[in-house]
């Protein structure tokens, strides 16, 4: 399993070194009349590494600002500006931690207003871009400071964060403080309307939820990611309140690339099942055939597609489904109900590494790991041990985040699943149930269709190769007679 992980998240890695600051060169020039307000005798260094800065040399100068800070103290007029220079040279090189590690405790002590908003921009950058620690930029940068001097975007980042923090832990007015100084039509501003609206289905209020993102889907959001969240949200809001063909619409107009909307292919069956159109929503079924969504958590596929089989009259096909339930849960089940260690019950495990909680979190210990092995090809030993030790101390950490996590995701996942298991045997009971009820029913009835049943029997279908296509998983038809006028061989038990 473990090779199974890094091979999925390779990409993610590889991306993630890529990533550029977001302090741009131009915005030295605003530091250099600060830079040099000071003069003291052994400021070689200090010197030497914003020289190299200026050269865009940020190996070397994040050397010299490092070897500055070892000598001084924070009583130091140009400290602060070492330390700022050395977390942008360490961002510029690849260790994006530990320079939010450095840019982060600078913040927190407010030094000088200009170096907390540089700092700041690129905090905000990468919580947008990068895996990140949350405890220190969320909790620690921003939900427990006052920043009044910068400008309004960072304002807004700030005041956003602050006030998710607040809803969260049930500060609600205090939350609304903050997401009232947003600027309207912003980006963050868009994202605290679409938790407003999650926050008036959570209370029940669907219709006043529908107007905020109904309204959202009118702006320019900027982010795809966010306009769909959008459009899903809603599609599950138009749902509920049987409003099927827009709820589709809205399905069909989300731009995540098909073979990420796992999720999305489950909704929109159950979309078109309630629509009355069963061959529709036993396409989209048909999709989770496919490897790519082989581990993905979805007991529900089984209880829908037991639904469709049931509504056709295909009640065999329908028991089948139940027991194919079982067959694939069975062991994760049987892991259940004796309480065996999680490490015993890889069926789950492999479906909790696909949540996006648990996801990022090994994300961001995969970026932790990545820039550890960098460490390594630092010239200077002591800069290296300085390294070592913050990348040590937080992979660790997160290490330990990361068995809780995956441990109280797993036992979530053991209450749904034992759900579904329950709702699986009330279906097996409805499914027989059915079936006595469908054979009193034809009995005593005219049996007039006989022709109608001989025409759908020269249906020409072309047999599936085995092949799955992601441009053609959103649009499986698959063929279902309709068996609930014709007599079964199983009837004579029933008469």
């Amino acid at each position: 399993m473990k090779a199974y992980i890094i091979i999925c998240w390779v990409v993610i890695f590889i991306g993630c070194a890529t990533t550029q600051p977001v302090l741009r060169h131009n915005q030295t020039d605003t530091t250099n009349n600060v830079v040099h307000k000071s003069h003291p005798a052994d400021r070689a260094d200090f010197d030497r590494g914003y020289a190299a800065y200026e050269k865009r040399k940020f190996a070397r100068a994040g050397l010299y600002f490092f070897r500055y800070l070892n000598k001084h103290t924070p009583d130091d007029a140009d400290y602060e500006w070492a330390q700022f220079f050395f977390g942008i040279c360490l961002k510029r090189t690849g260790f994006s931690h530990a320079s939010v590690d450095m840019l982060s405790d600078l913040v927190t002590r407010k030094p000088n207003p200009k170096i907390v908003s540089y700092s700041l921009e690129l905090l905000e950058e990468v919580t947008r871009t990068l895996p990140f620690d949350r405890d220190k930029i969320i909790f620690q940068v921003l939900s427990d400071q006052s920043y009044g001097f910068v400008d309004q975007h960072l304002s807004d980042f700030i005041n956003y964060h602050q006030g998710v923090f607040d809803w969260r832990h049930g500060f609600i007015e205090w939350g609304n403080i903050h997401f009232n100084a947003i600027q309207t039509g912003t980006y963050y501003f868009n994202r605290y309307r679409y938790h407003q609206a999650r926050y008036h289905v959570y209370k029940g209020e669907i219709q006043a939820a529908i107007t905020i993102l109904a309204s959202l889907l009118t702006q320019s959001m900027g982010e795809s990611a966010l306009r769909d969240d959008v459009r899903q949200t809603l599609a599950r809001l138009y749902y509920e309140t049987g409003k099927f063909e827009i709820a589709d619409q809205l399905y069909r107009e989300i731009e995540t690339p098909i073979i990420d909307q796992v999720h999305h292919l489950l909704e929109r069956a159950w979309v078109h099942y309630r629509m009355g159109q069963p061959q529709t929503a036993m396409g989209y079924l048909y999709a989770f055939r496919a490897p790519a969504f082989q581990n993905f958590f979805t007991p529900e596929y089984y209880i829908l597609k037991s639904f469709i089989y049931k509504s056709v009259c295909h009640y065999e096909k329908a028991l089948q489904v139940i027991q194919e339930f079982d067959r694939h849960y069975g062991t994760a089940l049987t892991a259940i109900h004796t309480r065996a260690d999680i490490k015993n019950n890889p069926t789950l495990l492999r479906v909790i590494f696909n949540q996006e909680h648990i996801r990022s979190v090994w994300e961001f210990l995969a970026l932790l790991e990545k820039e550890h092995q960098q460490v390594a090809s630092i010239a200077d030993p002591e800069m290296r041990a300085y390294m070592d030790r913050i990348y040590t101390l937080q992979i660790e950490k997160t290490k330990s985040d990361f068995r809780k996590s995956v441990q109280n995701a797993y036992e979530e996942m053991a209450d749904n699943l034992l759900r579904y298991e329950e709702e699986s045997h009330l279906v097996a009971y409805e499914i027989g149930l059915d079936m006595v009820q469908r054979v009193q029913q034809y009995h005593y009835r005219e049996q007039n269709n006989n022709a109608a049943s001989r025409d759908r029997d020269r249906v020409i279908v072309y047999p599936f190769q085995g092949e799955f296509w992601s441009h053609e998983l959103d649009d499986y038809q698959v063929t279902l007679v309709d068996k609930c006028q014709c007599a079964e061989e199983w009837d004579v038990f029933f008469k």
